[in-house]
């Protein structure tokens, strides 16, 4: 699978992403701007130099694929969300998992970081969103009513 990264100015494409094996579901910038950040239906996520396009690390890890992809404010840690009912929390400089958040009955779609890093939000096919604490990777609250 190919992503292709735009000018936003000119509207040309600067280069593609080229390394997934299957559909990109989610993509994040650094707040910095120096990586991208992808999530893939291949269970990978991929870490790229966003100036050359090049890939630089490949984390594995989930089972199923990867719908959602967030970066901490900070850039230093990268979050997932995937089919397999998990939220990971990765370490961006070096690839490796921090921890793996567990609590949904289903898999999850979609995950956001607070502003000041300090929590993460996540919402699944089991019709709840849940807050986590960022640090200790504990449930902070479980929204229900969807």
């Amino acid at each position: 699978s190919t992503q292709s990264t735009w000018d936003a100015e000119t509207g040309k494409e600067i280069y593609k992403l080229e390394g997934h094996r299957e559909a990109v579901y989610s993509v994040a910038i650094s707040p910095d701007g120096k990586w991208i950040v992808t999530g893939s239906g291949d269970k990978t996520v991929r870490i790229w130099d966003a100036e050359t396009g090049k890939e630089v690390r490949k984390l594995e890890g989930h089972s199923e694929p990867v719908n959602s992809v967030a970066i901490s404010p900070d850039g230093k840690w990268i979050v997932t969300g995937s089919g397999d009912k998990t939220v990971r929390i990765w370490d961006a400089e070096t690839g490796k998992e921090i921890r793996k958040l567990e609590g949904h009955s289903s898999a999850v779609y979609s995950v956001v970081i607070s502003p000041d890093g300090k929590r993460i939000v996540t919402g699944s096919d089991d019709k709840t969103a849940r807050i986590w604490d960022a640090e200790t990777g504990k449930e902070i609250r479980k929204l229900e009513g969807h």
